[in-house]
C-alpha cells in the first residue's frame, strides 16, 4: 500500500504555500490556499487542510478535519484530488475535467470543464455533472475541442481508473519524498 494513502508518517508540512485558482465556465473564480508540496514543470502537488482555510467550514460545513491532496499536470485534461477523512484514511479520489492548466510559481490556475468523476478506493467510478455539460453544450458555451476533451476524459475515468489512481498516488509519493529530502 502507498505510504501516503492513510496520511501516516508524513514529514512536517512545508511552510511555503500556493494558491489553487479554479475558473468556472461562467468566469467565476474560486481560490483555495494550499500547502506547497511539489512544483515542477511536469506536476504540481498541494495539500488543502480544511482547518487551516478560514473559509472552509463556511463553504463546506462538514469539512473539519478533512485534507485533500491536489494534483495538476499542465499537459493532462484532468486534475485530481485525493480526499482523506479526519482519521487520515482515504475517502475518495475526485477528478475534474480541466483546460488551460498553468502555474506561475505561486498560483496554479485552470479552467473547469464541468465533468467530474469520483473514484472510490475499490475502483468504482461515478460520473458527475453530465447534466451541466449537456446544458452548456445546448447553450453553445463549450467549444468543439472542449467537448472532445470532456468525452475523452469521461472515457478515461470509466476505463482507466486504476491507472489514474496509480498516477495520482505516484505524484503524491513524489511530493512527500521531495519534502522529506528538503526539496519541494
Amino acid at each position: 500500500m502507498s505510504e501516503s494513502l492513510d496520511c501516516s508518517d508524513l514529514p512536517p508540512a512545508p511552510i511555503a504555500t500556493i494558491t489553487e485558482r479554479k475558473v468556472a465556465l461562467d468566469g467565476r473564480i474560486l481560490e483555495f490556499p494550499l500547502e506547497r508540496w511539489l512544483t515542477t514543470a511536469e506536476v504540481i502537488v498541494g495539500r488543502w487542510v480544511a482547518d487551516q482555510d478560514p473559509r472552509a467550514i463556511e463553504r463546506y460545513p462538514r469539512a473539519s478535519g478533512f485534507t485533500s491532496w491536489g494534483v495538476w499536470w499542465p499537459d493532462k485534461p484532468y486534475s485530481a484530488y485525493r480526499l482523506h477523512r479526519p482519521d487520515g484514511s482515504l475517502r475518495v479520489y475526485r477528478l475534474d475535467t480541466v483546460d488551460r492548466v498553468c502555474f506561475d510559481g505561486q498560483t496554479v490556475e485552470f479552467h473547469d470543464l464541468l465533468l467530474d468523476a469520483l473514484i472510490r478506493p475499490d475502483g468504482e467510478v461515478t460520473i458527475e455533472d453530465e447534466d451541466e455539460v449537456e446544458e452548456a453544450t445546448t447553450e453553445r458555451k463549450l467549444s468543439i475541442e472542449q467537448r472532445w476533451r470532456i468525452e475523452w476524459t469521461k472515457h478515461l475515468y470509466l476505463n482507466r481508473s486504476a491507472l489514474l489512481m496509480e498516477r495520482i498516488d505516484a505524484a503524491i509519493e513524489q511530493a512527500i519524498a521531495s519534502v522529506r529530502t528538503g526539496g519541494g
